[in-house]
């Protein structure tokens, strides 16, 4: 293809002339792939100048050109293809250097989080916005006020990123992704200004208790827990408090802070309490999650698991084994010809993305095991409810999405009797398997035993 020669216009002493010069297009910022058992397909960042692009594709030590002049950003390539990329933007006047991609996409598209880490400015007008997102081929971030478009950034990074803007009036930032087909998701983020002349009016205390009267705290209301004239909340500053009663006369008259935890992220539902300790989950704005163990009685944090790849929304349920102490020294004594099965124990932990966790009662970090409810895509907001059928008596987790109830059983282990663990350490089995983490084993999955709607 021939291209036009580009002049810049030079003025001496009256005399215009025009001198020959070289441009070309920029570069796209982001070429992205994603690979498919029907053909990979590529997207790239426009290029504002650019009136077309050439496709190469790496084959036999070489680069050999798909199509020379396309004009558009996502194209599909055949099966057949190599999976190694590049993309050349042009105009009429020439072409810009070859753009190899630098992305491979192969998780499922999703927004895991938009986000600023405060509501209002700071004292400089400045806010700063964060998001994270997987599977997506190019996202765009802008910023509104009073119904128009002030600001955009049309290329920020697909993954994650950070950005800051100065504002001046209540705004609303919005984030549009696009998955490979095309498809955009929007998100959307506002923030506000300072106020110019704030004032705090005094509330008026009733009868009844108010453990947070004039304390200025913001409170996360799914947060509270009441045990034993104590109270344990959550605040939206990434705190942990716990507030005890003061009496007199064998009478509440007042609550008093006894300690606070700082934390990396927001307890959204009330913690568990076990043997002296609170156990909490905890979500950070990137989009992951940890379960966190404390003392009840001074706040000291003695354990946390790993951080999970999505947020941890709902609260750990404890989950007991069936067996008490003396039905299982019964079942040594008895359960030399028969085996045991009881409920799975362990801290059940519901990730935000519908996978369920079951760690070890003692050890955070250790996973015991791994489920997801069979044939549903389920967001765990609100922690499941953990009760008792009355027919078979069995063990259920009850939980909604959107307008229907359903429940599921606690899984189950099945203990071998002595004859068998007797005959198995003797000659082996193909299935004794060494207690591991299970973390990164295959995933079981639980049946919805009944559901019902709203």
């Amino acid at each position: 293809m021939e291209f036009q020669q580009e002049h810049a216009p030079i003025r001496v002493r009256g005399i215009t002339t025009f001198f020959p010069i070289e441009r070309a297009p920029d570069a796209p910022i982001y070429v992205s792939v994603q690979p498919n058992d029907t053909g990979d397909k590529l997207v790239w960042s426009a290029v504002d100048s650019a009136k077309f692009y050439s496709i190469e594709q790496y084959i036999n030590g070489k680069w050999e050109m798909v199509n020379a002049s396309y004009r558009g950003t996502q194209y599909t390539l055949p099966k057949s293809a190599s999976g190694v990329y590049r993309v050349t933007a042009c105009d009429e006047y020439g072409c810009a250097a070859a753009k190899e991609q630098n992305r491979v996409v192969s998780e499922p598209f999703a927004i895991k989080a938009f986000y600023s880490d405060r509501s209002q400015v700071d004292m400089f007008g400045q806010v700063k916005v964060h998001w994270q997102i997987s599977g997506a081929a190019m996202v765009s971030v802008s910023r509104v006020e009073n119904g128009s478009t002030v600001k955009t950034w049309p290329i920020v990074n697909p993954q994650k990123g950070t950005l800051s803007s100065q504002i001046n009036h209540l705004s609303l930032f919005k984030l549009t992704a696009y998955d490979f087909n095309g498809q955009a998701t929007t998100r959307t983020l506002a923030v506000a200004t300072l106020p110019e002349n704030p004032i705090m009016l005094d509330g008026v205390k009733g009868e009844y208790h108010q453990p947070y009267f004039l304390s200025g705290l913001d409170v996360v209301e799914h947060s509270v827990l009441e045990n034993e004239d104590n109270l344990f909340f959550a605040t939206h500053n990434q705190t942990l408090h716990r507030y005890s009663v003061i009496k007199e006369g064998g009478k509440i008259v007042d609550w008093k802070p006894e300690w606070k935890i700082s934390l990396p992220g927001v307890v959204n539902n009330a913690p568990a309490i076990s043997n002296g300790d609170l156990i909490f989950s905890v979500s950070m704005f990137n989009g992951t999650g940890q379960v966190y163990r404390a003392r009840l009685s001074d706040g000291k944090i003695t354990q946390r698991s790993k951080v999970t790849n999505s947020n941890l929304i709902a609260s750990p349920l404890i989950v007991k084994p069936k067996l008490s102490t003396s039905a299982r020294a019964f079942r040594a004594a008895s359960g030399v010809f028969t085996s045991t099965t009881e409920v799975q124990g362990g801290i059940y932990v519901f990730h935000r993305d519908g996978l369920i966790q079951i760690l070890h009662p003692d050890d955070l970090e250790f996973v015991v095991s791994e489920y997801r409810v069979s044939n549903m895509e389920m967001q765990f907001i609100n922690t499941p409810s953990l009760v008792i059928e009355p027919s078979s008596r069995k063990q259920q987790l009850i939980m909604q999405k959107d307008d229907e109830m359903f429940g599921v059983d606690v899984p189950t282990l099945t203990s071998p009797s002595v004859i068998e663990n007797t005959m198995e350490q003797l000659f082996g089995s193909d299935q004794a398997q060494p207690q591991t983490d299970k973390a990164g084993q295959k995933t079981q999955t639980l049946p919805v035993v009944w559901r019902k709607k709203l």
